[in-house]
Parts: structure tokens; sequence; C-alpha cells
């Protein structure tokens, strides 16, 4: 049986000062310290000390700086750091047929798993590309779903973030932003690609 106790919450301030610490990430120091305090209040007061000396320590423009590198390591990685952190998939491929070949894309000494990275780069990039060049699309839903993503990246700036792993919850919003805006974005290509349409004059030849 686990003994809950409400007063050793860790509050929330304490994952917006590790957001601002090393990379953005998880940070050890931080997350040991909380658990050395003896009340709810010593935590608050702990992060709230960190998080201002280490926004002084960085001062404006260092942070944007910092933002802006975070939001990079948020959002870049298509696998969503598929195998990068920690070393709890050690299984080899042992299976058959498309079993075996599902294992050799994602397991960690799969011989195709570079091309599961390289798949889901491209992948993610396009989606991406869908969704940004998508902006004519301004319905209800479409704006709904845009400020959904909008809200999840901003979330994750000011709190522990630093890895595309964090957005994976976030996916089915991805997915659904990219279909529904898929019609404008195509749209657009076209009209944006017209000039690569020549008419080439059909000459008659004459004998």
């Amino acid at each position: 049986m686990i003994e809950i106790a409400p007063h050793r919450t860790v509050p929330a301030i304490h994952f917006i000062n590790m957001g601002v610490s090393g990379n953005g990430g998880y940070n050890a120091k931080d997350a040991l310290a909380m658990g050395r305090q003896p009340s709810q209040k010593a935590m608050v007061d702990y992060s709230k000390k960190h998080l201002i000396a280490r926004l002084k320590k960085r001062g404006f423009f260092g942070y944007i700086k910092f933002l802006i590198s975070k939001q990079n390591r948020n959002s870049s990685d298509g696998t969503f750091a598929w195998l990068i952190e920690g070393n709890f998939m050690t299984a080899k491929p042992t299976g058959a047929g498309l079993t075996r070949l599902f294992e050799d894309f994602v397991y960690p000494e799969g011989k195709y798993l570079s091309d599961f990275r390289y798949i889901a780069q491209v992948v993610w990039i396009l989606l991406l590309s869908m969704i940004a060049l998508g902006w004519r699309s301004k319905n209800k839903l479409t704006q709904i779903l845009r400020l959904s993503i909008v809200g999840l990246f901003m979330y994750l700036l000011i709190f522990e973030g630093g890895r595309s792993r964090y957005l994976i919850q976030g996916l089915p919003v991805f997915w659904l932003m990219a279909a529904l805006v898929l019609p404008d974005t195509m749209a657009m290509l076209r009209s944006k690609l017209k000039w690569l349409q020549k008419d080439v004059p059909t000459q008659t030849m004459k004998k």
C-alpha cells in the first residue's frame, strides 16, 4: 500500500524552474532538492529563488535565444527521441516474416533502424509543412486545433521540455489539423506553381 501525502505534492513552479535550467529538460538536482524540502512552501521558495536567479543570469536576449533553441529541441526530432533516452529496450530482433521486418525497423539492433529514423523525419517534416502551408483554412475547428498546437508549444517552452517525446500526446491534434487543411494546402501549392505549367504550342508537321 502507498500512503499519499498531499502536503508533499511538488508545485508547478518546480517544473517551470526546471524549464529554464540547462537545456530546458529534466534536472536531477532540482528533482532531488524537492524531496529534501520539509514542506510544500519550502519547495515553492526553493524553486522561485532558483527560477529568478536563472532568468537574471540569462538576461532578456539570452532568454529569447534559449527559447528558440529549446523550441528546436522540442519539435525537431521526427522519431520523438525513440531509443535516445534511457535503456528501456534491450530486445533483439528474433521474429519471422512481418514481425521480423517490424523489429528490424524499431529495435535497437534492427538493421533498418536508420531507415526508420529517416522515414519518420521525412513524415514529420511533411506533416508540419502541410499545417504551416494551410494557413488559409480559418474555420472554427481548424482555428481551435491551431490554437491547441500553439498552446502545446508554449507549455513546453514554459515548463520542463527540451525533448520531442513530449509532443507524442499532442500528435492527434497535429494529424487532425494536417488532414483538415490539406485541401487548402494543395490549392495554394497549385496556384503558386502555375508558372511550372508551360503551354507548348502544337506544331503541325508538313511533309
